[in-house]
């Protein structure tokens, strides 16, 4: 892929997913796939979940209209087209949970079981020796695929929170293809990155009124996730690797860390682990006070924090035991920082 043609595919993806929101709109407000305000939800009036659709829209528009070899990403396509078609289905109906996950791990086994896409080696993590799958390999592939997907959609709390989070791991994703030198993951990633601001600009209302508000929904959330899991999975396998398997916990630290400890929050409470509650940090955040505005610049930054140690990490050449020891010890730090807010805010109520 030249540089000449990055510009044009970068280009079109924007354009592509700006001219599909201008259109997307109109016609979801009239068969409703809108989201409307609730207990948990405090917009005002019923916002378009257009976003997630008009990203894929764009990506699939620039990649088509390119001369990029398509049966490198033939399985990722097919994927990803379940995953969409299932979140559109969710945004307008609002499946359960149950189907929602089989129609992920079906998009998950095509990555996997088809595209070769796979998790065999977590590196040396435990400061002895390489810790391979072997036999497995194709189930934790598929878990870390299906978290993946649900981190993000969790994190999509805040208007642009999510859309923010992701087009940071995917901006260090870009650069890490691009020493590497791999093609394939640097098209998804770069165009990935250049769909994110359209969507940006409605659902964050910059220089719009608020009435142009559009949510990326499920659909996006999912779609971003699957897109962030295969790259994460391509560029930390295999010989040419272009980073150690745990400089990807860095990568998509934020998204993890906190679904990770949302869940396991709500076992020990006895709650079920897909229950939505208000114990993300950006719920915690907002309770202690904190505008909407403020907790997506906060989280943002820890992002932006936590991806370039990441980055910097395998620059460094950090041994891949620290790097995991570092990242687990700011998880429990996290989970023990976030128990404390909650208390907080229970005594503040």
């Amino acid at each position: 892929m030249t540089v000449s043609l990055s510009y044009a595919s970068i280009f079109i993806a924007m354009l592509s997913t700006f001219i599909a929101i201008s259109v997307l709109r109109p016609f979801a407000i009239r068969i409703n796939l809108t989201d409307a305000p609730s207990e948990r939800k405090t917009h005002e009036g019923n916002v378009p979940l257009i976003g997630g659709i008009a990203m894929f829209i764009g990506f699939l528009v620039s990649i088509f209209g390119s001369s990029i070899d398509l049966n490198s990403f033939k399985y990722f396509f097919l994927a990803s087209l379940i995953i969409v078609a299932v979140g559109i289905v969710d945004d307008h109906r609002d499946i359960s949970v149950g189907y929602r996950l089989v129609f992920q791990m079906i998009a998950a086994l095509i990555v996997v079981a088809v595209g070769g896409v796979e998790i065999e080696s977590l590196g040396n993590l435990l400061a002895r020796e390489v810790i391979l799958l072997n036999s497995w390999s194709m189930f934790f592939t598929i878990f870390a695929i299906i978290a993946a997907m649900n981190a993000v959609n969790m994190s999509d709390g805040v208007n642009g929170l999510a859309g923010l989070t992701s087009f940071f791991t995917l901006l260090a994703l870009v650069i890490f293809s691009i020493i590497n030198g791999n093609q394939e993951a640097l098209t998804i990633a770069i165009l990935m990155c250049a769909v994110i601001p359209p969507f940006i600009v409605d659902n964050l209302c910059i220089g719009r009124h608020e009435n142009k508000r559009i949510f990326m929904g499920d659909t996006g959330s999912m779609f971003l996730g699957l897109a962030i899991a295969w790259l994460l999975i391509v560029l930390s396998q295999g010989e040419q690797r272009a980073f150690s398997p745990v400089i990807a916990l860095w990568l998509f630290s934020i998204p993890l860390i906190d679904t990770a400890t949302t869940v396991i929050r709500r076992v020990l409470n006895g709650s079920s682990p897909f229950k939505p509650d208000a114990s993300h940090l950006h719920h915690i955040l907002m309770q202690l006070g904190l505008s909407s505005k403020l907790v997506v610049i906060i989280i943002t930054l820890l992002s932006i924090l936590m991806t370039s140690i990441g980055v910097l990490g395998e620059f460094k050449q950090v041994l891949e035991w620290k790097m995991f020891a570092g990242f687990i010890s700011i998880s429990f730090i996290y989970f023990i920082f976030t128990n404390y807010l909650i208390s907080k805010t229970k005594n503040n109520s």
